[in-house]
């Protein structure tokens, strides 16, 4: 599989990038980050300001940025007929608006977060929500590291629509935490804790490589972690 890194040198990135490349079926054709000049070494790719500025064939497009991004990265993806996975979060309403116009032209893989265990964590909370009684509270907390901009995280939104009704969010940005939410159903007498807690970005970057290679056999559509799992 040939991918290009859309966002190289930045966190998530950077981890993709070193995971991929001690995989033997995939191969890094090039990053593209606008801060050139930062690449870490021993990565055996290129590394552009953007996507104009290469010319490889890639199979696949894997983006970890900025929404500011978007609309530059699906014009090139739909030019060149290039599958796209968005791992960026952050996105507002146009935003979404417009890669679901997009995915009508090119395979377009989008999820707020791409951890199978927190896809799983959604799945087990529809279940959830149909079963306990309405005079149960929910709440979420949610952690993330000091740098992230978006709160509530795209993963907090991701689990409150698979409850299916709003409730409170609580948002902590604090050192390294790489993510950790926890779901919290309060009733009379009784509490039940549903939690994920992301101990490494590892698994984000391994579940973006899964949604790659899942993307690469899809016709034009928007696809999510319900539809790989």
């Amino acid at each position: 599989m040939k991918i290009i890194i859309h966002g190289c040198n930045g966190k998530m990135g950077r981890v993709l990038a070193e995971i991929s490349v001690k995989d033997p079926d995939i191969q890094i054709l090039c990053g593209i980050d606008i801060s050139v000049n930062t690449q870490l070494p021993n990565l055996p790719f290129p590394v552009f300001s953007n996507l104009d500025h290469q010319t490889y064939a890639a199979d696949v497009v894997i983006d970890f940025t900025h929404p500011s991004s978007l609309k530059h990265l699906l014009g090139w993806c739909i030019l060149t007929g290039t599958p796209l996975v968005i791992a960026t979060t952050g996105f507002n309403p146009e935003d979404h608006r417009i890669i679901q116009e997009a995915s009508k032209q090119i395979p377009v893989f989008q999820t707020a977060n791409m951890s199978l265990g927190v896809n799983v964590l959604c799945k087990l909370l529809k279940i959830l929500s149909s079963i306990v009684e309405k005079d149960f509270d929910v709440e979420i907390v949610e952690k993330h590291h000091k740098n992230k901009v978006d709160a509530p995280s795209g993963t907090a939104f991701m689990l409150v629509n698979a409850l299916g009704h709003d409730c409170p969010t609580h948002s902590i940005r604090a050192g390294t935490i790489p993510g950790e939410h926890t779901v919290i159903v309060a009733g009379p007498d009784e509490v039940i804790e549903l939690t994920h807690i992301a101990l490494s970005r590892g698994i984000f970057a391994r579940g973006a490589l899964s949604a790659a290679r899942f993307l690469i056999k899809q016709k034009p559509g928007l696809y999510s972690m319900e539809d790989l799992m």
